[in-house]
């Protein structure tokens, strides 16, 4: 009796989730007044709204620093991380054309104006002036004025000099727990901040269907079915087409090595909490060495995100249709670029998606209108972006033993039954 009457605990992307949908309840409800209860709704939504870009410059710098030190273990190596990095930046571009080309298929946020006759741009950000001011001539500066790209330009060169240090300069393990701990309290503020996002949900989804109605629901839909067009593309197409032609393996054999790992994976929304699963499927039936899985498989669970490099364009081509804006050859360069380095540093955050998706926003010149509806339906989003992001750890491992020459191909074919 006593466990029947415990507090059922409700996570916190179904929090927000509810507060999606009671607030969109609330603004087609009371449509026709919200001029007065926005008053009330309004700054709360605002608030929230600037808790979130709080969070970005500080998370961007430690995260990326200390993930990019921390990745040092792949120079230990140098055939193999070097490998397995050609793989990773030949697969994350590749999902990232997948995610602009369907973006610009289903067009999900065409039929909705939010410019409201506001001026947006993006001309800030061509690719050919952008390259060199993307090197900041002054760091101070640089946080000052918000400037996210030359502060991940200048994280990224402070994560590498670490890296490099010698392991036995005192100071770079003094360095290194700086900025992991640093990451630490960062992710530890960006929970704090989460936690007050279904109110903050609630607030901005109530503003924004009191003022637009349905069109937004409409919208939203479009875009999760341009996410799961893209991740299909990537399962059904792309590692497909890696494992067979570089690999040289079954990829429906490949599939049914790591299922148990990917199953996880989609349940648990967790590439981290997987890692265990997904080490062991790749070590025992997909027939990858231990020492390749062991070096590979804990940085490649942070930084091979393929979803999550699908998933950026999307949120950024969605909000461009929204508020009139054309993106240019250059500027798409500039978001598979921006996609591929968030998705590398950030991925670990707890809502990594949601603040990927604000940095995303800010760094392009857009605004963070579309940052809660992202967080209303993230959990729907977040499930099969997961799953896909551990199958690219394997494809990944798998492809790289297979080019050393160090693939256990008898292992890999071998018929499977259950894990144990």
């Amino acid at each position: 009796m006593s466990d029947a009457k415990k507090k059922i605990k409700i996570g916190l992307a179904t929090k927000i989730l509810l507060a999606m949908v009671l607030g969109a309840g609330l603004g087609f409800i009371f449509k026709g007044s919200q001029a007065a209860w926005g008053q009330v709704t309004g700054p709360i939504g605002e608030v929230f709204i600037r808790l979130l870009k709080m969070t970005i410059l500080p998370l961007i710098f430690f995260s990326i620093v200390s993930g990019v030190s921390g990745v040092a273990d792949l120079r230990s190596l140098r055939k193999i991380g070097g490998t397995f990095v050609a793989f990773w930046a030949m697969a994350s571009v590749l999902a990232a054309l997948c995610g602009i080309a369907w973006a610009y298929i289903i067009k999900p946020g065409i039929g909705i104006d939010l410019s409201g006759g506001g001026e947006y741009s993006t001309a800030g950000v061509s690719i050919i002036e952008s390259l060199v001011r993307w090197v900041p001539d002054n760091v101070g500066a640089s946080f000052a004025q918000f400037n996210i790209l030359q502060v991940i330009v200048f994280a990224l060169f402070m994560g590498i000099a670490i890296a490099l240090l010698h392991d036995t300069v005192k100071a770079k393990e003094g360095l290194v727990k700086f900025f992991v701990g640093g990451n630490t309290v960062m992710i530890r503020i960006v929970e704090i901040v989460m936690g007050f996002a279904p109110l903050g949900v609630f607030c901005l989804m109530a503003d924004v269907t009191g003022t637009l109605g349905q069109e937004v629901l409409v919208g939203l839909g479009k875009m999760l079915l341009t996410q799961y067009a893209s991740y299909a593309t990537l399962l059904i197409v792309v590692f497909p087409l890696l494992l067979k032609f570089i690999a040289k393996v079954n990829p429906l054999k490949h599939y049914q090595n790591i299922y148990p790992a990917m199953l996880l994976a989609f349940s648990t929304c967790s590439s981290s909490a997987t890692l265990p699963l997904t080490m062991k499927c790749t070590k025992e039936r997909a027939g990858v060495p231990n020492e390749t899985v062991d070096l590979l498989a804990p940085p490649a669970a942070t930084i091979n995100m393929q979803a999550c490099c699908a998933e950026m364009p999307i949120y950024a081509i969605f909000a461009a249709q929204l508020f009139g804006i054309h993106l240019g050859a250059g500027q798409l360069v500039v978001i598979i670029l921006l996609g591929v380095i968030m998705a590398a540093g950030v991925a670990g955050v707890p809502g990594g998606g949601i603040m990927m998706s604000a940095i995303m926003m800010q760094t392009m010149g857009l605004p963070l209108t579309i940052v809660p509806w992202i967080a209303g339906i993230y959990r729907l989003i977040d499930m099969p972006n997961t799953m896909l992001n551990i199958t690219g750890d394997t494809v990944g491992m798998v492809t790289t033993a297979a080019v050393l020459g160090d693939l256990d191909r008898e292992t890999f074919n071998a018929k499977k039954g259950a894990i144990t």
